[in-house]
């Protein structure tokens, strides 16, 4: 019972020391955060409004003033005894035990002091925006008011570098300056705001006039001096050109060199009214137009200096061309007496002849043209350059005549050289066939042997016409080479049918005598082969036979018969 009443005490006494010290801890935020709140109002926003209103604010700036007066003695009269008030009042909570009640005020303390905290800085900002646009105004004033008298000096001093442009530059000085005086005043009067978008106005203006006074000394340049300049020069090469027998495709030069000069007075005037980009954009023009009447000279300069230097050359190789026109004509009509031309070499030589006697024409024209003068040098220059294309392609079609047509005299050398060839390997093969000795050759062979044997003769007899046809003589060449490669073929299985043939049947007479199916096989192939003269079936009514007896004999035989064989047929 003692050690329970023991700790009830001990509880007891620990709590009313974290009593204690939470009180302490209370008494000490409230006295820290009235050290914050002397803080504040130690704070220079008091002096710095009265600094303010000492700048003779005027409309919206005063009245933006006024309101900050009014929020800070909200503040003042206000929210600082607001504070003071929940300190006591939370002291003397403290004091009566009164610890949640305590606590609330502390938090309102809190809470009213960030609030005060950021209500004086907002007020502290908006005087110190003031103070910065009263001072920024004062200097712009300053700067623009040297400015002016800058750009007045450069008017005064550098005038005839603007041309027509200049009483309208001195009229826009003039009104700006005027806007200026505004400003100022309105800057000394302390309204502020409104200064601010006189400020960017005039700023804009300024802007443009120095932008103005920098780009137009160069277009006037161009108008007064550059573009007259280059006309007068165009216009007195113009007159020496036509004195020296030029002639222009386009006689309107002199019309031309009138228009720009009244397009320039006219572009003067554009300059006068300030329409800076219209006035660049018709100087390019006028640039490109000069620079065209210039292009339009110096071309028929520059091509009169070609045709001085190339039309000889021309001449020379229109006198080349007919030379080996005439020659060529000469040598087709020499080897149409001795083959027939199948590829209009003929005509094309003289479609050719043709081509180059109105080259040869147009060329004597111009040549008459140039000695008579004036002439328009481009357009016999551009014709230059086309008959001379004209001549590459003549002469290009020439040469491929002419290897066309000498061809054949090789083609006809390759044909009598096969010719022969064909006539040797049938020959050969006669003399194969008559030293097999053998008792007959089959109709089917012998004709096939004679058919390729006329074609031979017929080749022969085309290669001996007084004029060949070389075009038909490869056909026929063609077609005997396939019958003379299969003619071959038959050969060789003739050759080779008859000898194996007649081998089987000697070897199978010894089974002859013991094996009647061989017996009667051999007799019909041998009937076959001396009567029929059908080697082909005697060689495969003996080998079924053979094989019957003693397999595989028949491939031994063949074999041998391969291997030991001397001829190519």
């Amino acid at each position: 019972m003692l050690g329970v009443l023991i700790g009830i005490i001990v509880v007891a006494i620990l709590i009313y020391v974290g009593i204690v010290l939470y009180q302490r801890y209370l008494l000490k935020q409230i006295t820290d955060l009235l050290n914050k709140k002397n803080d504040l109002m130690d704070l220079p926003v008091a002096s710095d409004l009265d600094e303010v209103g000492n700048l003779n604010l005027a409309g919206s700036s005063l009245e933006e003033y006024q309101n900050l007066q009014d929020d800070y003695r909200n503040v003042k009269n206000n929210k600082f005894p607001e504070i003071d008030e929940l300190a006591e009042t939370g002291q003397q909570n403290v004091n009566d035990m009164k610890i949640f009640d305590a606590r609330s005020d502390v938090a309102g303390v809190k809470d009213a002091i960030q609030v005060i905290q950021s209500e004086s800085d907002r007020i502290q900002a908006a005087l110190d925006q003031i103070k910065q646009e009263s001072e920024d105004q004062q200097n712009e004033v300053k700067v623009l008011r040297h400015k002016y008298q800058e750009l007045r000096k450069t008017l005064l001093a550098k005038n005839m570098t603007y041309g027509p442009s200049i009483d309208m530059l001195n009229d826009n000085l003039q009104r700006l300056e005027s806007a200026f005086e505004n400003f100022a005043q309105t800057v000394e009067s302390g309204d502020h705001k409104k200064a601010e978008g006189q400020l960017q106005q005039l700023q804009s203006n300024t802007k443009n006039l120095e932008s103005e006074l920098t780009a137009i000394p160069d277009l006037y340049i161009q108008l007064n001096e550059n573009f007259p300049g280059q006309l007068d020069e165009i216009k007195n090469a113009y007159t020496q050109l036509i004195n020296h027998n030029y002639v222009f495709s386009d006689e309107k030069i002199p019309d031309d060199i009138d228009d720009i000069s009244q397009k320039i007075a006219e572009n003067l005037d554009t300059l006068g009214n300030l329409r800076l980009d219209a006035v660049k954009g018709n100087n390019e023009t006028i640039s490109n137009r000069i620079d065209n009447l210039y292009d339009v000279m110096q071309t028929e300069i520059d091509a009169r200096t070609d045709v001085d230097s190339g039309f000889q050359k021309i001449a020379e190789y229109i006198e080349h061309a007919e030379k080996q026109s005439h020659t060529l004509l000469i040598e087709i009509d020499r080897l149409s007496q001795s083959y027939v031309l199948n590829g209009s070499e003929d005509d094309q030589a003289h479609d050719l002849e043709t081509q180059l006697q109105d080259i040869r024409n147009e060329h004597d024209q111009d040549a008459e043209a140039i000695t008579n003068q004036p002439v328009i040098y481009s357009e016999i220059l551009q014709r230059m350059h086309e008959e001379n294309d004209q001549l590459d392609d003549i002469e290009s079609k020439q040469t491929a005549i002419n290897d066309s047509i000498q061809k054949l005299i090789e083609e006809e050398k390759d044909a009598r050289r096969t010719l022969r060839q064909f006539d040797l390997e049938i020959h050969e093969i006669k003399r194969h066939i008559e030293n097999l000795n053998l008792p007959g050759i089959s109709p089917s062979y012998m004709d096939y042997f004679f058919v390729v044997s006329d074609e031979i003769e017929k080749l022969s007899s085309s290669m001996n016409q007084v004029k060949i046809d070389m075009k038909q003589i490869d056909q026929q060449l063609g077609m005997i080479d396939k019958d003379m490669q299969s003619l071959a073929k038959k050969t060789t299985e003739l050759t080779d049918n008859a000898a194996l043939s007649e081998q089987i049947i000697q070897y199978t007479n010894r089974y002859r005598h013991s094996n009647e199916a061989v017996d009667n096989a051999s007799t019909r192939a041998q009937k076959l082969f001396d009567e029929d003269h059908d080697y082909a079936q005697s060689l495969s009514v003996i080998s079924r036979a053979l094989e019957a007896v003693e397999p595989g004999m028949v491939e031994k035989l063949t074999e041998s018969y391969q291997n030991q064989k001397s001829t190519q047929f």
